[in-house]
């Protein structure tokens, strides 16, 4: 995310209940492709964006060395706290994505669930490929999606999600601008504090996302010093179309 006070804050106890149908599973298959579509074979991989570590973990389970990073402390700790036992292989780091600075170089960098997508400022995704390009070893790959402009126009902007539930509940209202191609997401949630009082806390998140042209996503990864990028649509290796809505970039 672009900003401390856009991390992800109370949310983040609530994260992983309320993003139960994720499509964490496509992620996983369309970075397994991507590894062997693109003949990688990673030992260190970097995954921004992180979270509450959904994805961090699930790449630790399979063998690689995991660095998550993240800039909301609230949302590493739920990443920590769902790790089974402590690892050196796996560790977590509060970063700002457009400062990151890893201990050691990575060979696949990550950057999953449209995380990119918080940077509202052309000049900060510039800045973020910079930065990865950096923490990459010589010819590695970096890997992201990002919720196209056709998404946050016709899906996400100008409309209101809610769910109910017995421990927390929410209403989303999102209000879409597009002279800058940008969503606020303003958030209400209803979160369950006391069960035998029936008494629930509410608190209030605002975020938003920008939605970028791929033409200017590929202009940026260029002046970042990546030669190749190309680009794919909606977890299958289609080329994006006008109603594409997630699009998934490959760099290197």
């Amino acid at each position: 995310m672009e900003s401390k006070e856009l991390a992800y804050g109370d949310f983040a106890a609530f994260y992983d209940q309320l993003m139960h149908d994720a499509p964490y599973d496509h992620w996983m298959t369309f970075f397994e492709q991507a590894l062997a579509r693109y003949r990688a074979v990673p030992r260190h991989i970097a995954d921004i964006g992180c979270g509450t570590g959904t994805l961090s973990l699930r790449l630790f389970e399979q063998g690689y060395k995991v660095t998550g990073i993240d800039l909301s402390e609230e949302m590493l700790i739920e990443a920590q706290n769902k790790a089974a036992h402590p690892s050196p292989r796996l560790r977590f780091l509060c970063q700002d994505m457009r400062e990151l600075r890893l201990p050691e170089p990575c060979d696949v960098a990550v950057s999953f669930c449209d995380s990119l997508n918080y940077l509202l400022d052309a000049a900060d995704v510039q800045q973020t490929f910079t930065q990865v390009r950096k923490a990459l070893r010589p010819g590695g790959l970096f890997l992201f999606d990002m919720h196209s402009v056709h998404k946050l126009r016709e899906k996400l902007g100008q409309n209101i999600f809610y769910e109910i539930t017995d421990e927390v509940s929410y209403l989303w209202q999102s209000s879409f601008e597009a002279k800058t191609n940008t969503v606020e997401y303003d958030i209400t949630f209803f979160a369950l504090e006391d069960p035998q009082e029936e008494l629930y806390r509410r608190f209030r998140e605002v975020h938003k996302q920008r939605a970028y042209e791929i033409g200017d996503v590929r202009a940026m990864l260029a002046a970042a010093g990546f030669s190749t990028v190309e680009v794919y649509a909606d977890f299958c290796w289609d080329v994006p179309h006008e109603t594409s809505e997630r699009l998934f970039f490959v760099a290197f």
